[in-house]
């Protein structure tokens, strides 16, 4: 079997294009990472792969199955550096911030599977493509990338993709401190603070963008510095955006709401707190970061912070979760009479250990079906649900 494959593997550069498709097709379902004979792809210096990389500029329809081979070849760390080479990764940004592209959304697919690699993250930051004006005036690409993934929301950019999946390419960003302070840094080219734009999504229906944006808001807390701008309310106001997702159809008293936030006030009475349970526990931890300092304390005590975690104790089902919400409590009940510093040092300790509940996002695609994505943290893997490819 093997043999035939590496056979077949040669009619990837076939000056048939008839040839290239009828190959591309017969070899896909190997690029699974459950397949025994995956690791062909790797052989003769990577030419395989280069091979789907120059397919993916091909017609559409060859290029549809070589940026889903490629997407399930990019859990390797070779074939990851391989695709971070930067034309290539140009060729990835174009096609996304494309507004005709058919298959921008399979191009964020394998970004944000790239982006799982240091190399690729950091030259999302630093790449440089040309602007588009129906899209961004900026020539950063990650400007671009922001820009669309709004966009995309209401798919009023490009009629074929939603880009939910840059969500997850954003929270790898800023797993690097340079990524943090893009996004909590206001924009040369339009004056906004990049993670303004993402908060308002930590309730959006499809788990993939509001995973990504929960977990790249987590991330940015991890810039102390930035405490004070992200809890401003004439700034990023980030506080009601990480609160929303916790709140259920539960009823404050008078006093409780006193200092809450508006938009977490009088809710209606179907309200339904964060389904996932990994993101519950994301959110709440991004609070206890955020009480790494006095005046982040201050400020969570102001605004009514408590009886929100108090409220969602009360239901909360996930053990995980139900000891962050204790941790956080105790952060904000503690009296800091003469010891505020002997705190502040106490959470700094524990916020590499935060830091381990990262959310990552993964993508396999096999044939023309695609299987479950999974949350991936710590090696511990969590199902969502299926999402459908059609052109």
């Amino acid at each position: 079997m093997e043999k035939d494959l590496s056979e077949l593997l040669e009619f990837l550069h076939d000056q048939n294009q008839d040839a290239r498709r009828l190959a591309l097709k017969a070899l896909l379902g190997y690029t699974a990472p459950a397949s025994e004979f995956q690791s062909i792809f790797k052989s003769n210096a990577m030419k395989p792969v280069q091979d789907l990389k120059s397919l993916c500029r091909n017609e559409t329809l060859i290029a549809h199955d070589a940026f889903k081979a490629l997407i399930n070849l990019s859990g390797d760390k070779d074939v990851c550096r391989e695709l971070s080479e930067d034309n290539y990764i140009g060729f990835v940004i174009g096609t996304i911030t494309n507004a005709a592209a058919v298959l921008a959304d399979l191009a964020c697919m394998l970004l944000s599977n790239t982006t799982k690699h240091e190399l690729a993250a950091k030259k999302i930051l630093d790449a440089e493509i040309q602007p588009t004006d129906e899209l961004s005036s900026s020539t950063r690409a990650i400007d671009q990338l922001l820009d669309a993934f709004v966009k995309g929301a209401n798919s009023s950019y490009n009629k074929n993709a939603n880009f939910h999946f840059l969500a997850s390419v954003f929270a790898d960003v800023t797993i690097l401190p340079q990524g943090r302070d893009y996004f909590t840094t206001p924009a040369g080219y339009d004056g906004v603070i990049p993670l303004a734009k993402l908060v308002v999504f930590t309730e959006h229906q499809n788990i993939i963008r509001r995973g990504g944006v929960i977990s790249a808001i987590k991330n940015c807390c991890f810039a102390i510095d930035k405490h004070n701008g992200l809890l401003d309310e004439s700034n990023i106001n980030l506080l009601p955006y990480i609160l929303l997702p916790l709140c259920g159809p539960e009823e404050f008293s008078d006093e409780d709401m006193e200092g809450m936030p508006e938009e977490i006030q009088l809710l209606a009475a179907d309200k339904t707190r964060e389904p996932d349970a990994r993101l519950r526990q994301t959110l709440v931890e991004t609070l206890l970061l955020l009480t790494t300092t006095r005046p982040g304390r201050v400020v969570l005590r102001k605004k009514k912070v408590y009886p929100v975690v108090r409220q969602m104790h009360l239901v909360e089902g996930d053990d995980a979760t139900k000891e962050a919400i204790e941790r956080l409590v105790n952060m904000l009940m503690r009296d800091e009479q003469n010891g505020s510093s002997k705190i502040d040092n106490i959470m700094w300790d524990r916020s590499e250990e935060i830091a381990n509940s990262q959310i990552n996002i993964k993508i396999n695609l096999v044939d023309d079906i695609t299987n479950s994505t999974r949350l991936v943290t710590d090696k511990t893997t969590i199902p969502l649900t299926e999402f459908a490819i059609s052109l």
